[in-house]
């Protein structure tokens, strides 16, 4: 197994176990009416039921694993002649490691969405616990981080295509 393969695919089974402790670690800790949005001053203005943010959290991440897993699996149906990418004629002798180059950025796209649900779930239980005074400063870094990853993954794909496949094939 390669070390690209190995990185996403422990990647992909931290974020679903991550995604799972929140989930459950949040849904334990949120009150009945989970404050969503805050005015200039701190103070609750929109409360959301804390089922109706589980159940959107799950379905989120069953439709997320579930499609991203279909699209990755009928990616390797795909004839060569047919895939959108840069350097068709020099991919186009090396498919098993163009499916390895496409199924490894699938399963980094699952696991990145997973993460970044389990990092709001974990920021969402934290504004609503009662013992901590909210800052806004406190959760400065979560914007930077979603976006940084989601860039980080939706940009590997590209860079890899226009990389040549290695000679062992």
């Amino acid at each position: 197994m390669k070390t690209g393969t190995f990185f996403v695919r422990t990647w992909r089974i931290l974020s679903v176990l991550g995604f799972l402790f929140a989930l459950f670690n949040s849904y334990i800790s949120y009150p009945g009416d989970v404050a969503v949005r805050f005015n200039e001053l701190g103070q609750p203005i929109q409360t959301i039921d804390r089922e109706v943010i589980f159940y959107v959290a799950v379905a989120i991440f069953l439709i997320n694993n579930t499609l991203i897993k279909l699209v990755s699996r009928l990616f390797l149906r795909v004839p060569t002649a047919n895939l959108p990418i840069p350097n068709l004629a020099v991919w186009s002798s090396h498919r098993s490691q163009l499916n390895e180059v496409f199924t490894n950025w699938f399963t980094a796209l699952m696991a990145a969405i997973n993460t970044v649900a389990a990092l709001g779930l974990i920021v969402l239980s934290l504004l609503n616990r009662s013992d901590r005074s909210m800052q806004a400063i406190d959760y400065a870094w979560l914007l930077p981080l979603i976006t940084a990853i989601l860039i980080i993954v939706l940009v590997a794909l590209p860079a890899r295509l226009f990389m040549k496949p290695s000679a062992d094939d």
